[in-house]
């Protein structure tokens, strides 16, 4: 089997990215956490609630970024878009799980990914309410709060537990596209942060998950993150997830993937 390796430029092109990344998602975590459980600004918009604090994060790390890394691109939940002259490109959601934000639960992220060519190459997700980081670069692991991430190594249906996540779509869209699995599992939750939820798979924490279609970047960080730390996925029909696109995602444990996807049926009534 031949790896790829990437050129020692790219290495090192990564490796400063990736600690950018870090620092930058712990100051916008911060920036979030001042806020926290306090009053919010709040306004509806048909993708979910956004938050004067959403505008304001977004701004942080457009700045951090230009001032950084001048040349490349960027495309963020909130609208910011920088067009990439060096190659690398960005995707970002500076308050992913809003609505947990806005109501006081402690289950809210910070997501950056960033993009070379077609392919996602690093990851990183901050948790702020916990402290928690966890991240990857492709080819080099996965890490978090603990050390190395894991998948977990579990193989039988019944003694799994899974996360659900329906975005922003219905949630009749989510009890139909599962209702055949849930009867399989020991147990599942819904804990409403994409980027998190993501990040627990790879971490071991539960042994899989359900998203609906979700934009790029509530899943662009998680994906990469997800590979590195052995965790098995593909998009709502067993399909590839496209990077930098919006997807569904079925993510697991190697040893269940297989078993899972066919007990997932999405149908978007739209």
């Amino acid at each position: 089997m031949l790896i790829e390796l990437a050129e020692p430029t790219v290495i090192e092109d990564l490796t400063e990215r990736l600690a950018w990344a870090e620092d930058v998602a712990c100051k916008t975590g911060d920036l979030l956490m001042g806020s926290f459980r306090s009053a919010v600004d709040s306004a509806e918009k048909a993708a979910g609630i956004v938050t004067d604090l959403d505008r304001r994060a977004e701004a942080l790390i457009a700045a951090e970024l230009k001032a950084a890394f001048p040349g490349d691109g960027l495309l963020a939940e909130e609208g910011t878009e920088l067009e990439s002259t060096s190659g690398y490109r960005w995707i970002v959601d500076p308050l992913d799980g809003t609505t947990n934000y806005v109501a006081g639960i402690a289950h809210f992220g910070v997501s950056l990914a960033c993009m070379r060519g077609p392919r996602v190459e690093l990851g990183v997700v901050r948790s702020p309410a916990t402290a928690e980081t966890f991240k990857a670069v492709r080819g080099q692991g996965a890490s978090g709060p603990d050390g190395p991430l894991r998948a977990k190594t579990t193989t039988v249906l019944s003694k799994a537990v899974f996360l659900l996540n329906k975005c922003y779509l219905p949630s009749p869209l989510l009890w139909d596209a599962t209702a055949e699995l849930l009867g399989h599992l020991r147990a599942f939750r819904y804990l409403g942060c994409i980027s998190l939820d993501i990040a627990y798979v790879a971490a071991g924490r539960v042994d899989g998950l359900i998203l609906l279609p979700a934009p790029p970047w509530d899943l662009a960080a998680g994906t990469v993150i997800l590979e590195e730390a052995g965790a098995g996925f593909t998009d709502l029909a067993g399909g590839p997830v496209p990077a930098g696109k919006p997807s569904g995602l079925i993510a697991a444990a190697p040893g269940l993937l297989g078993q899972v996807v066919p007990l997932v049926h999405f149908q978007d009534r739209d």
